[in-house]
């Protein structure tokens, strides 16, 4: 079944040129930003002939008569751009088009465009969309532009470079499937999470909210993150350097190439990242006797992080051939990635830390290379493809093999028992080796105006060996390979109605999971066989129906989430195995709007969702001492509601609103008379943000913007609710309010550009996972380069 997408492929490419042999005109119409423009129209000057771009932006006029024309193309908005073209009886000719926006209106616009982004916003789905322009020029990563979208919260561990947990209206970790250009990253590791994705490789970030469509093919409980990067095919380079707090430096650097005569392109596209991460934090000092053991302080000291460093890069070349006759996009290309993360305390330790790391370490080094291959507008404009096949090779090492004891301030001592590490009392020197391979096929095929079908099938396959010199548990559990196979089969079926005011998608979904690995016991003498075959189906719809200034909208999905395989076996240092987990199942419902008024003569954007996650088995991480071990929970259920409000005054100030109100319950354990609320995770929190722009502030050509935004997190528990000592008080993170400025200033056009941010300006304590303290005041600096 696995070689099904590599012969799918070969299939697309041989025969994706095959066109019936009449004579027509057909292209695309784009942005200057290279953003499709859908509902942009294409005629043939001094006739009636013409046609519609589709949400691709691609267009297509049969039946076109010999002789010699002028097109116009125009949208509101954007200047007409005109091309003349000598027509020929029985060939097909190609003519492409670039809109520049404009703002006075223009006589030949017949229908306004859209970008991509907001064809995306307008879908049945509830989904969200990020566009990257407004946060280019600044030292920002994905993470920090996620967290400013409602119903979404990021709980980091630490610094740059730190674990992290992503919560989306009630689903956290791998519940919420990330993304890369419609690739799962499940097994994408460390070094290309989102936070070492600098705004400026990236084109737009989609969030969609329970429901998933079935072009993003995983196994999703609900909820999925697709990262973009820049899909440009223009020519241009972009790079950028910062500098920050706490020992930061974060590099990028993003360049295109494209031939407008043969369509040949090359794309490169890297990252840097290093910190010291050496921020204060205030410790109560633990004072060790000669035999190891210690007695606490009953006051603070502050202390610096002194091994805590994180250092990450990322190429990615690629080359091939955009906008032809025969694919849209065909790009082969490589990736190398890695990361070195010094590990200062336990990832999931509960509250004030006590005994730090000294020696602690994880490593990581991964080649992938990957084959893409998209082309729309097939068979008279009613078939898409989109396919693609990944390959992943990487290494993973976990060094825990010191024998010393440390202290806040970096002082050591050697300790009495020399087989014990650092975290347990066994040292782990862990080298896994994983080959993972993914391969997609898409196909959309367009019945007529009002109906289209949808098939997509797709593959991950991953393989886990390796070997640890120090402990035997895991040289054993990891001495022969362990295999994980996901397989997904989709169907969706979309109709329009009433001028597509009203529009409905119903899906089907089959899941197959098949894992093959064994345990062991604690002295790794003893191999037990393990096998897992699972199948499940999962299916939905979505419905969303337009009133002038207002769309509603309705969704629903049965979902499923196997068990990944660092849940099921451990990760061989912080994480216990648990081979009995069960898979997650969750039924997700989802209503909401958009309201588009105009108050005040000014552009008001109203946004609200309300959610409920029921969710079976459902799998969090449970602290036990230093370590985790993931468990299944019979019910959990989510409610919720999230809103985000958009106003523009004379098109200088912008402000932005974004709340979330969780309330996630266990059914089955009750506290005080009600339902138990999940610990460890924010029920109440929200940002305001506003924006002032000023177009040439000093001369002709440049820009400046300032940015104030005002973060609030209601105190949470991070442990039961029924668990602490009425004196001591409960295990409650604070509530927390931070405060953060950005300035901007670019010149030439957006050519060269300049920011300046302050990170919780007000250096207030700010607590995440299990009340773990995050860098206090952060300065940033960054320097952007980019021509077009």
């Amino acid at each position: 079944m696995k070689y099904f997408v590599v012969a799918t492929l070969l299939y697309c490419i041989c025969f994706s040129n095959l066109r019936a042999q009449e004579t027509s005109i057909s292209g695309t119409i784009t942005t200057e930003n290279d953003e499709p423009m859908l509902g942009a129209s294409v005629i043939l000057a001094k006739t009636t002939i013409g046609a519609v771009a589709d949400e691709n932006g691609r267009y297509i006029i049969e039946n076109v008569p010999a002789g010699n024309y002028t097109l116009i193309a125009s949208s509101i908005g954007f200047g007409a751009q005109r091309k003349s073209v000598v027509v020929d009886s029985g060939q097909n000719y190609t003519v492409d088009f670039v809109l520049n926006e404009q703002v006075e209106a223009l006589n030949e616009v017949v229908l306004q465009g859209k970008t991509k982004a907001t064809v995306l916003r307008e879908k049945a789905y509830a989904v969200e969309v990020v566009e990257m322009k407004e946060f280019k020029n600044l030292a920002t990563n994905g993470n920090d532009i996620l967290a400013k979208i409602s119903g979404i919260n990021i709980r980091q561990s630490g610094g740059v470079g730190s674990d992290f947990t992503l919560s989306l209206n009630g689903l956290s970790g791998n519940q919420v499937r990330m993304f890369l250009d419609g690739i799962p990253m499940d097994y994408f590791g460390s070094s290309l999470t989102l936070n070492n994705f600098s705004a400026n490789l990236l084109e737009r970030i989609e969030v969609y909210k329970g429901v998933v469509p079935i072009h993003l093919s995983s196994d999703a409980l609900g909820g999925a993150i697709n990262i973009v990067t820049d899909q440009s095919t223009n020519s241009f380079l972009d790079a950028s350097y910062a500098t920050g707090s706490f020992g930061t430096h974060i590099a990028s650097l993003n360049a295109h190439y494209r031939s407008k005569k043969s369509g040949f392109t090359a794309k490169l596209t890297s990252f840097y990242n290093y910190s010291d991460n050496n921020y204060e934090v205030p410790i109560r000092l633990i004072n060790f006797d000669e035999f190891g053991n210690g007695t606490q302080d009953d006051f603070y000291t502050d202390v610096e992080h002194f091994h805590d460093a994180y250092e990450s890069k990322m190429f990615w070349a690629q080359t091939g051939f955009t906008k032809t006759t025969f694919a849209d996009q065909l790009l082969i290309g490589a990736m190398y990635s890695d990361n070195y993360d010094e590990v200062q305390q336990p990832v999931f330790a509960a509250g004030e830390p006590a005994v730090p790391y000294g020696e602690v370490l994880e490593e990581e080094q991964k080649l992938i290379t990957n084959l893409s291959y998209r082309k729309s507008g097939l068979f008279n404009n009613k078939l898409n493809l989109d396919t693609y096949l990944v390959a992943v090779f990487a290494e993973n090492t976990t060094r825990d093999i010191s024998d010393y004891q440390y202290d806040w301030f970096g002082n050591r001592r050697l300790r009495n028992n020399p087989v014990e590490g650092e975290i347990e009392t066994r040292k782990t020197l862990l080298i896994l080796d994983t080959d993972n391979y993914l391969g997609r096929f898409n196909a959309e095929y367009n019945l007529n105006d009002n109906n289209n079908i949808a098939f997509n099938y797709s593959l991950n396959d991953l393989t886990v060996q390796g070997t640890d010199e120090y402990k035997e548990e895991n040289n054993t559990q990891f001495r022969f390979p362990s295999d994980v196979t996901k397989q997904v089969m989709a169907f969706s079926y979309t109709n329009s109605s009433y001028e597509e005011k009203f529009k409905n998608t119903v899906f089907g979904k089959y899941y197959e999971y098949r894992i093959t690995s064994l345990e062991t016991n604690f002295s790794g003498d003893e191999i037990l066989p393990f096998k897992s075959n699972r199948d499940y189906l999962g299916y939905g719809f979505s419905s969303t129906f337009a009133i002038e200034k207002l769309q509603l909208k309705a969704s629903y999905e049965r979902a499923t989430r196997f068990p990944e395989f660092f849940e099921l076996f451990g990760d061989g240092l912080n994480i216990e195995s648990n081979p009995a987990l069960l898979p997650e199942e969750s039924n997700n419902y989802n209503l909401g709007f958009i309201y588009r008024p105009q108050l005040f003569n000014n552009p008001f954007i109203l946004s609200v969702n309300g959610y409920i996650r029921d969710s079976e088995n459902f799998i969090i991480p449970i602290a036990i001492g230093l370590k985790t071990r993931y468990e299944n929970y019979v019910s959990v259920t989510a409610r919720g509601i999230d809103l985000s409000a958009n106003y523009i005054i004379d098109n200088k100030l912008f402000f932005v609103l974004n709340g979330t109100f969780l309330d996630k319950r266990d059914n089955d354990v009750i506290i005080n008379g009600e339902k138990a609320r999940v610990p460890n995770e924010p029920y109440l929190f929200g940002n305001l943000s506003a924006t002032y722009r000023k177009p040439e502030l000093f001369k002709t050509n440049d820009n400046f913007a300032a940015t104030i935004t005002q973060n609030f997190t209601h105190e949470f528990p991070y442990r039961w609710e029924d668990i602490g000592d009425a004196d001591l008080g409960k295990a409650i993170v604070p509530e927390q309010w931070t405060t953060n400025m950005e300035l901007v200033y670019s010149l030439d056009n957006e050519k060269y550009n300049f920011s300046l941010g302050v990170i919780n300006i007000w250096d207030r304590e700010v607590f995440d996972n299990f009340q773990q303290l995050r860098p206090g005041r952060t300065f940033n600096f960054k320097l952007r380069y980019f021509i077009n």
